[in-house]
């Protein structure tokens, strides 16, 4: 089987969006075996996608796209299938009575523009989109599969495991590539190719492979055939993984490190807050980015000043006057405080210079400095990051969380 991808949207043509929804489609199709022959990005212009999708039919028989579903008039999905395919349509009211009830759940009047969306194909499988209001389709024409997905990346993904996904399984009878993802924190790349020297020794096959990412590093296990195979030597090659790298691994596949440091709290019954000054609350942003932190996070403290640091959770006026706002002692006055202040088990303090402006020869833009505190101990690393602002807070939050993981577990660096 031959697969196409279209993606739809003048957006993506431009320098500001990226199609993110095809690299999804890759990854499902790639799990079963499945050759992807074309992947193209359309605007939106009826004539220019219409023909794009008998193209795309011509070389292969799968076609997925992901846009152009929704209520305004530049979104032209539907109308560029019924010209390429000589599809029917209709209104569904139970689409449209759906999409009333949602409005009104909301406070709002449906726009008329919003029929749109309930247009369907008599004779071919309409997918309800619970993410959204604008279905998605499911078409067999002349033998040929087309699959039809809302652009909007938590809707698109949903629909995209709940429907094409299990419709994969059920067509090829399995999945045909097996893979483990291993996720590595506070390590560079480099450091990780070094410490594999002796699975390269070991191994010399393709089945592992080492990818950076803003989380830190990934390692790609995978394995081709029958799946009681393909997964018994996936196990294997985790395992001997793990045993060089021991808790560096902080997760697998769908794990963060921030959700992986929120299970850990949770079963223990231990709670966490935090002081921030150089990342604004990115650091309680990513802690609360998981679904039920409120049982471990009792709050933070945005200390963007000094002021704020002595007021909010009480530093030493003295000890800024002596060592700088961006030092370690008050990182640790900071983690400490805010410990006190929300009563919780372990305190996070982070304070540095994302720039670019700020810096100077002692503490240029970029330093930054990072404290977790216990009840009966304290642990501080201080940490340089080139780069932008965002790349600053970003990473700095990063290696507070992979610090509070370390000490929260009691792992030496």
């Amino acid at each position: 089987m031959r697969a196409a991808i279209i993606a739809v949207g003048s957006e993506m043509l431009g320098p500001t969006r990226l199609d993110t929804n095809s690299l999804k489609i890759t990854a499902a199709l790639e799990d079963f075996g499945i050759e992807v022959v074309r992947k193209t990005i359309v605007g939106d212009r009826l004539d220019d996608l219409a023909a794009e999708i008998e193209f795309s039919l011509s070389r292969a028989g799968l076609l997925i796209t992901s846009g152009g579903l929704g209520p305004t008039e530049d979104d032209l999905t539907r109308e560029a299938l019924i010209r390429a395919l000589g599809l029917k349509s209709e209104i569904d009211q139970s689409i449209v009575d759906h999409l009333e009830t949602r409005f009104r759940a909301r406070g709002w009047s449906m726009p008329e523009v919003n029929k749109k969306q309930a247009t369907v194909f008599p004779g071919h499988e309409t997918l309800a989109n619970e993410r959204g209001t604008a279905p998605g389709f499911h078409l067999n024409v002349r033998g040929e599969d087309i699959w039809v997905f809302p652009g909007v990346p938590s809707e698109f993904e949903w629909m995209l495991a709940t429907y094409f996904v299990p419709w994969l399984e059920k067509t090829i009878g399995g999945r045909t590539r097996h893979r483990r993802v291993l996720k590595i924190a506070g390590m560079g790349e480099s450091a990780v190719e070094e410490r594999l020297a002796p699975y390269y020794a070991a191994h010399r096959d393709e089945l592992l492979t080492i990818l950076a990412s803003p989380g830190g590093v990934e390692l790609h296990v995978t394995a081709d055939g029958p799946p009681d195979s393909a997964r018994a030597m996936v196990a294997e090659r985790e395992k001997e993984l793990r045993e060089i790298f021991g808790r560096r691994i902080f997760g697998a596949d769908e794990d963060t490190i921030e959700s992986v440091i929120g299970e850990v709290l949770a079963s223990r019954g231990e709670t966490l807050s935090a002081a921030e000054s150089c990342t604004g609350g990115l650091f309680s942003s990513r802690i609360t980015d998981v679904s039920g932190s409120s049982r471990y996070f009792m709050g933070g403290a945005i200390c963007y000043t000094g002021a704020a640091k002595i007021a909010m959770v009480d530093v030493d006026p003295e000890m800024i006057r002596q060592n700088g706002e961006v030092s370690e002692p008050v990182a640790i006055a900071m983690a400490e405080g805010a410990r006190r202040r929300f009563n919780t088990t372990y305190g996070v303090g982070i304070t540095g210079i994302a720039g670019p402006t700020g810096g100077s020869e002692a503490k240029p833009v970029g330093t930054v400095h990072i404290a977790v505190a216990g009840a009966e101990r304290h642990e501080h690393r201080k940490f340089f990051w080139p780069g932008t602002r965002a790349h600053v807070k970003w990473f700095s939050t990063q290696s507070a969380l992979d610090l509070l993981r370390r000490f929260v577990i009691k792992v030496d660096s």
